[in-house]
């Protein structure tokens, strides 16, 4: 018997041709004989069957600039800076400038346990993203909300805490206000500050009621009986019917919604980003971060 009468000589043959056309032509070529093969019944494809389609019109690559160390830049400085705004309980400020909260409480341990000096920089809620974008200070830890749009120009950690969204109601104007329904007509005034989380769930669940979003603060707004109520987002809601006695209530037992809140970075420092959230993880197993945010939603400004 000679070999062209061998029956595998014809696929020996293709496995030589197959061989030879990789090692001249490389992958490109082995695909290429390959798509060549007659195909059994039922083969399916595979990614060396498949011709590379020309690339797609697009705009220029964009590349980052020179990444930031924000933990060696801490350190060499030998003090954090942290961006906050007063808003109890998460950051009080009494009568002598002295700052004290939840979020107060974060900072200071966190600054303990990197070892280095603490600064605090007060701004606004407007103002607070803009100036971590400036350079004012290296994180925000006050209780901002994580966000998309926010998240589109900074990086958040994992959740520090989870706020409730509570109704405030006039203790004069609602007396006996209970449900939902009660606060749905066209009759009921709701303070909230405009192009926030508050007014679109406001006007979700009151789509009857009147919004009123040219006040500059809804809850002294609701406290000086120019608004039946306010949406209101608080860790701390029994210590906002304490404060308010004889003025505002919560005519519901449950938040209308949660929102997280987290410390916010610039972006391109992953490093710093991992270090926060392994500190956060630490604090949250140790019990920690329940036990003080246990301790301001009960005790408020009087805790210190």
């Amino acid at each position: 018997m000679t070999k062209t009468n061998h029956p595998n000589f014809g696929q020996r043959l293709m496995q030589v041709a197959l061989a030879a056309s990789l090692a001249l032509g490389g992958a490109s070529a082995f695909a290429q004989a390959q798509t060549k093969t007659p195909r059994a019944s039922g083969y399916v494809p595979t990614e060396t069957d498949v011709v590379a389609r020309p690339a797609r019109p697009d705009v220029a690559p964009v590349y980052r600039g020179p990444s930031e160390d924000t933990l060696a830049t801490i350190r060499q400085r030998g003090t954090i800076r942290i961006g906050v705004v007063p808003d109890a309980p998460m950051v009080n400020v009494n009568a002598k400038g002295e700052l004290s909260g939840y979020s107060v409480d974060l900072a200071r341990r966190l600054a303990n346990d990197l070892g280095v000096d603490i600064e605090f920089v007060q701004t606004s809620w407007p103002q607070v993203v803009p100036d971590l974008l400036g350079h004012q200070f290296d994180v925000i830890i006050s209780g901002l909300w994580v966000t998309v749009p926010r998240a589109l120009v900074v990086n958040f950690t994992q959740p520090t805490v989870v706020e409730g969204v509570h109704l405030v109601a006039s203790q004069k104007l609602t007396p006996n206000a209970r449900s939902l329904g009660d606060f749905n007509k066209p009759d009921v005034r709701i303070a909230v500050d405009a192009n926030t989380v508050q007014a679109q769930l406001a006007k979700r669940i009151f789509p009857k009621a009147t919004l009123v979003t040219d006040v500059a603060d809804p809850l002294e707004a609701v406290r000086a009986g120019k608004a039946h109520a306010t949406l209101l987002p608080t860790i701390a809601p029994a210590m906002v019917e304490e404060k308010g006695a004889g003025q505002l209530r919560l005519p519901l037992d449950k938040p209308l919604a949660t929102t997280q809140a987290a410390m916010a970075i610039r972006k391109g420092d992953a490093d710093f980003l991992n270090l926060l959230n392994t500190w956060l993880s630490l604090q949250r197993d140790d019990g920690w971060l329940d036990d003080r945010a246990n301790h301001w939603s009960t005790q408020g400004e009087a805790a210190k």
